[in-house]
């Protein structure tokens, strides 16, 4: 793994001052890409994290002092915001045109539902989100992390500093290794949002013990959740949560489950077709859309969806064994 600041870097920013930002999730690439991002340019960089508003409280601890444990700078925070969002659609079922268009017209009692409930911003990005568009997020359409990263984090902090000139060069812990679409990104790539924002992703042909090693020489633990057997660190739960990942947030945090409950029933009020379900309707092995409560029980089942396993429905262990070895976890 290269831990040189490449000169190309000074290439893209064309002659204008170049300013560093790391995009920060909480998860080990992200922070293994913080990490470098300190060794290569002595701690002169932003570090960024855009908060969801579905993350878990031990992810929000872990990214507030990622400063204190590395002596890097502060990890500032990024919030969406979506109240123009809620008033547009407001003001288009009221207008009318939601029943009189030709494709897919609403009822006229779907509409009265969605207005009765207000379509009032609740500061939480994802619902509000999903709330403004009547559907969550799913494989073939994640436009989570478009709204709630990628145009957060540019229209809120990386374009006031391209407002001043400089050249922003954007960290990205992507590694190719994690999956064949990931291993089509490039390592460098000019933004579409702008032609001072160049996408650097570093971590492109590392592997899993580069990650590894780089918390080691920093003597940085992992996120504690991945130390309770959590494959990956994000959204709680993401939509592209595995079955093991949706049968320990069941096990150890319900209340996560129950908050998805909640929002079903909200995002299913505001949608055209009054259903919505967080999780893809083929995730649980359906043909058909299913809630949190089916796709949970899913979880606790063996491979093919028939028979329960027993283990899987037990009291969860007092302490898991971390999936990344080296003694990293919390």
């Amino acid at each position: 793994m290269s831990t040189c600041l490449p000169s190309r870097i000074l290439e893209q920013a064309q002659g204008r001052p170049a300013r560093h930002v790391v995009s920060v999730s909480g998860g080990k690439d992200s922070t293994a890409t913080y990490l470098l991002a300190l060794e290569q340019t002595g701690g002169d960089f932003d570090a960024v994290f855009a908060d969801t508003g579905n993350e878990h409280e031990a992810t929000y601890e872990y990214v507030a002092r990622l400063h204190e444990r590395t002596g890097g700078p502060k990890v500032q925070t990024v919030k969406a915001d979506f109240l123009r969002e809620l008033a547009r659609k407001r003001a288009w079922l009221e207008s009318g045109k939601a029943t009189s268009r030709a494709m897919n017209p609403w009822t006229e009692e779907r509409v009265q539902e969605v207005l009765a409930a207000g379509l009032e911003p609740s500061g939480v990005p994802f619902l509000d989100l999903c709330v403004s568009r009547g559907m969550f997020p799913c494989r073939s359409r994640a436009f989570c992390s478009r709204y709630l990263k990628r145009f957060a984090l540019w229209y809120q902090f990386q374009s006031p500093l391209t407002d001043k000139e400089l050249h922003i060069v954007s960290w990205q812990g992507i590694r190719a290794e994690e999956s064949a679409r990931r291993s089509c990104y490039p390592m460098w790539e000019l933004s579409p949002d702008s032609e001072l924002l160049t996408i650097y992703r570093p971590l492109m042909g590392w592997s899993v013990e580069d990650v590894a090693a780089m918390h080691r020489r920093h003597g940085i633990k992992l996120n504690p959740l991945y130390g309770m057997g959590f494959s990956r660190v994000g959204c709680m739960p993401c939509i592209q949560s595995n079955k093991q990942d949706i049968r320990l947030i069941a096990r150890l945090f319900p209340e996560h489950i129950a908050k998805i409950r909640k929002w079903e029933r909200i995002v299913r009020i505001s949608s055209r077709s009054g259903q919505a379900t967080f999780f893809h309707q083929d995730t649980a092995g359906s043909n058909v859309p299913v809630g949190i409560d089916e796709v949970v029980r899913w979880s606790m089942t063996r491979r093919g969806g028939k028979q329960f396993d027993m283990l899987a429905c037990a009291a969860p262990p007092t302490s898991e064994v971390c999936i990344y070895a080296g003694g990293l976890c919390e």
